[in-house]
């Protein structure tokens, strides 16, 4: 075989290589990026939940916003035509929100009990305080009855 054969022969394994590997990097570009966009979707929902909850989701929005920001970067990564960098991005943004749901799930059942142990305070307390008030005013009534028995007049 001879040199320039030879080096046809590279040069269309190498065209051969870089047209299959091309789209398959694209692919998993897209494939990391729509993944993010899913779990972010995922997240915002629990979010919503706990708050709907009564949950303070600040911690979980700071978490959201930065996610959300590294998979803007991806997405202009891609326009840029920097697809390593894009799907490097995408990869970083869903790992960040890894336990992101599990945290959602948690304050809310925090929120929830908060909620439900508010709600027997309130309950029992004003239970409790109308007894109070019932027998304080049987006591009155009492002590008052003794006091001035029928004839309206203190007794001596």
């Amino acid at each position: 075989m001879s040199k320039t054969n030879l080096e046809n022969l590279l040069l269309i394994s190498l065209l051969l290589f870089s047209i299959v590997t091309i789209p398959s990097l694209a692919t998993a570009q897209t494939d990391a990026i729509n993944s993010a966009k899913q779990q972010m979707v995922t997240c915002y929902e629990a979010a919503k939940e706990a708050q709907a909850a009564g949950a303070n989701i600040t911690s979980l929005t700071l978490v959201l916003n930065e996610a959300g920001n590294l998979l803007s970067q991806a997405e202009l990564a891609t326009s840029q035509g920097d697809t390593e960098a894009a799907t490097n991005l995408a990869i970083q943004s869903r790992e960040m929100l890894a336990n992101f749901v599990s945290d959602a799930n948690a304050l809310k059942q925090t929120a929830i009990q908060q909620r439900n142990t508010d709600f027997l305070i309130n309950v029992v307390g004003s239970i409790a305080g109308t007894f109070v008030v019932f027998g304080v005013g049987i006591a009155v009534w009492v002590l008052l009855k003794k006091r001035y028995p029928e004839t309206g007049e203190p007794s001596t």
